[in-house]
């Protein structure tokens, strides 16, 4: 049986508040890793002292900020979430979603962040990290000239620019702030001529990390949201326009 919480003292505060910060203090002690299960509901009831109710209400507000995951079954149980880039995603899109971030908010939030992570990618990229872009390139173009624009794809140039930077923090966020953008983006149709304007952009941004020109990759970051403002401001009168023809 795991002692872990055995003859531990609540802290002050609501009980699931509590409960909650009692298991978090024994993940950040290392008494439970990323992957391990926690103790049963009972077992918690019985080595915490308090209700079944209230051990339940710590878990699911740990499952809510993405500390710990629930799984089904007869291996079931409640387990130490692995850190990762899906919580950040999943914060962030659920502001987005429900605390109306706006796609202008997000543009400016990436104009801020990524004139400079691309300079650092200059300073930091490797053989592998220009290999990848390479490839994701070629991808982008092939199915651009058949005529299926992979949109996906051509934002994820942008992670590839944070994972050159090596640093996870950069990388985490990045693919978060990609993964809400795709959401946005799905609400804006993409022509033929975008995605092959987003393409030279990419290109150049791998011609500018292979030749080391840190300040030429800052610029061209720059211009590159400014590009991105104007297709989002072009959506939005297209749909005024559709609005006024109904």
């Amino acid at each position: 049986m795991n002692e872990s919480f055995q003859n531990v003292v609540l802290p002050k505060g609501k009980l699931s508040n509590q409960v909650k910060e009692v298991i978090k203090h024994a993940i950040l002690e290392g008494e439970f890793k990323p992957g391990d299960k926690l103790p049963p509901e009972t077992q918690l009831v019985n080595q915490l002292k308090v209700s079944k109710v209230t051990i339940r209400e710590a878990l699911h507000e740990m499952e809510s900020e993405g500390l710990i995951e629930k799984r089904r079954g007869i291996y079931g149980g409640s387990f130490v979430a692995q850190p990762g880039s899906n919580k950040i995603g999943q914060v962030m899109n659920n502001f987005y979603q429900f605390g109306g971030l706006t796609p202008e908010e997000m543009v400016q939030f990436r104009q801020i962040l990524e004139p400079e992570l691309v300079a650092i990618a200059v300073e930091h990229r490797t053989k592998q990290d220009l290999e990848a872009m390479k490839i994701n390139i070629q991808e982008v173009e092939e199915a651009i000239n058949k005529g299926k624009p992979d949109q996906a794809k051509g934002i994820h140039f942008h992670c590839l620019i944070a994972n050159a930077c090596h640093n996870r923090l950069t990388s985490a966020i990045m693919s978060a702030l990609v993964k809400v953008f795709l959401e946005i983006l799905s609400k804006v149709p993409m022509t033929l001529e975008d995605a092959r304007g987003d393409l030279e952009y990419n290109k150049k941004f791998y011609e500018f990390m292979l030749n080391g020109k840190k300040q030429e990759a800052r610029q061209l970051m720059i211009t590159h949201f400014k590009t991105l403002t104007e297709i989002i401001e072009r959506n939005k009168k297209e749909e005024v326009i559709n609005i006024h023809d109904l």
